[in-house]
């Protein structure tokens, strides 16, 4: 049993040594998490932070999928999800945009007791991010660029972001 497992780990390594020669996009980390400020608030958040995690797919690395929060720290949380995808992923300077929505969770207690209703649920807004981004193969990237929300009334808000790769 233990030749086995043996005679197999080691074909595992020897075949996933001689797939990782054939695509150089498949030395760039695949996981970012970072912290993006919007220097204009929205009218659906009071928040300026929003914290996001991000994934690369495909085999050349040009899409990413986010998902973030975006806390007031009073009675909303926003979610914001995008698909973006950057120019010349091997290069460190990239220009990135994409398209995507906010998804927006509200608690509210109505004090007159009209509606008995606490918590509320919607789309805001579409975004579509345009950015100027900076990134090594791994570690700490920085993007800035301006999002355009879409929603009454259409707002573009320029935002700052730093982020780590893993």
């Amino acid at each position: 049993m233990i030749k086995l497992i043996l005679i197999a780990s080691l074909f595992l390594m020897f075949n996933s040594s001689c797939n990782a020669q054939t695509n150089h996009n498949s030395s760039l980390n695949k996981n970012g998490i970072y912290a993006e400020v919007y220097l204009i608030r929205h009218d659906f958040s009071d928040g300026f932070v929003s914290i996001n995690y991000e994934r690369n797919v495909g085999k050349k690395n040009k899409t990413k999928i986010r998902v973030g929060i975006y806390p007031d720290f009073e009675s909303t949380i926003s979610i914001p999800f995008t698909v973006s995808r950057v120019t010349r992923p091997l290069s460190n300077h990239h220009f990135e945009y994409g398209l995507g929505a906010v998804f927006r969770v509200e608690h509210f207690i109505d004090p007159s007791g009209f509606t008995e209703k606490e918590w509320f649920y919607d789309v805001p807004a579409f975004m579509i991010p345009m950015m100027y981004r900076y990134q090594n193969k791994s570690g700490l990237y920085f993007r800035a660029g301006i999002n355009l929300f879409v929603s009454w009334p259409t707002l573009l808000s320029p935002s700052i972001s730093v982020g780590y790769q893993f």
